[in-house]
Order: structure tokens, then sequence, then C-alpha cells
């Protein structure tokens, strides 16, 4: 009975210490370099993010990962500011963007950050397309179809004239050769 007794006390000493590692976040710490970047070791020997910084907590802890992400709740949150929502990165934290087709954080108000957004046929001017010649629309992407009638009057005028080009060095020719 003695034997079981003590196997019973040390079994409910490791799960007790068990139980206790599985409920804390696992972010003790002794000093701030025992934190990852952005974080710092609290008065309770935990290890905290610093303002403005968060982690995402099971994905990334502020122990080994740190807090790399600017927002912890996802969607609009008055984490992020003016129309930017927090969406979570493959990496494991959380960041600020503009939602989908709007640019220019944090008022995401412009069709365009870039050029390149513009399709290759325009420019990207205060956050909106500017189209080179022959091009419309939001991201110019529509090629404008314009009429050029002086190509079509030459072409007209070119079908035309080429029987007159091959009927006067034959006409030429027979009345030389007659005559």
């Amino acid at each position: 009975m003695k034997g079981l007794s003590r196997h019973l006390v040390f079994f409910s000493i490791c799960f007790s210490l068990i139980g206790e590692t599985r409920s804390g976040n696992g972010d003790e710490c002794d000093i701030d370099s025992d934190c990852g970047p952005n974080a710092f070791c609290n008065d309770d020997d935990h290890c905290e993010c610093e303002t403005g910084f968060y982690n995402f907590y099971p994905l990334t802890t502020t122990l080994s990962d740190g807090c790399l992400g600017n927002c912890d709740e996802l969607g609009s949150t008055n984490q992020c500011e003016g129309n930017t929502q927090c969406i979570l990165l493959p990496q494991g934290y959380g960041e600020c963007t503009c939602p989908e087709n709007t640019f220019g954080p944090p008022e995401c108000r412009g069709d365009c950050e870039s050029s390149l957004q513009c399709g290759f046929h325009g420019n990207c001017e205060g956050g909106k397309c500017v189209c080179f010649p022959e091009f419309e629309g939001k991201y110019c992407d529509v090629k404008t179809t314009s009429m050029k009638p002086r190509g079509n009057l030459y072409l007209l005028l070119g079908a035309a004239a080429l029987p007159l080009i091959l009927l006067v060095p034959a006409a030429f020719a027979s009345s030389v050769f007659s005559g």
C-alpha cells in the first residue's frame, strides 16, 4: 500500500505540473531578452506585447515569435486606422490592409497604388489611373475603338487607282507600237 500511495503522489504532482504548463500561454520570462520582437517581460514574469503590436495566440506566442502584428481582431476593428481591415497573414499574425480593390491606406479610397494596377496602359496619379490615348476604364483596361477615316480613304483611293495604274502603261504601250 505504501508503494502505491507514493506512486499516486508522484503522478498527481506530475499531472498538476503539466496542467500548470498547459494553462499558461507559454510566455514565462525572466528578462526582456527572453521575449520575442516587440515584446517585453512584465512584472508578472510574462512576455507582453508593446503598445501597437499584437500576437495571434495560439498561432504565435510572445515568447518565441514576439508581437509582429499590428492587430489581432479580424475584419473592421478600432485597432486599424481609417478604412483598413485586419487580416491574418500566412505567417500567423494580423496586419491592417485596405479592402480588396482599394488602395492608399489608411483611407483606402484610391483605385491604384502604382502604375502596375493601370494595366501598362496608363499611369497612377493621385490614386487614380490616367489612361494613355486609345485606352479607358477604371484600370485603363478597355481599348477605345476610334475610326480613322483617312486610313480607310487611302485604301479606297489605292484600290480605285490600281486598275488605272495598270491600264495607263498598257494603253501607252499600244499607242507607241501602233503608231
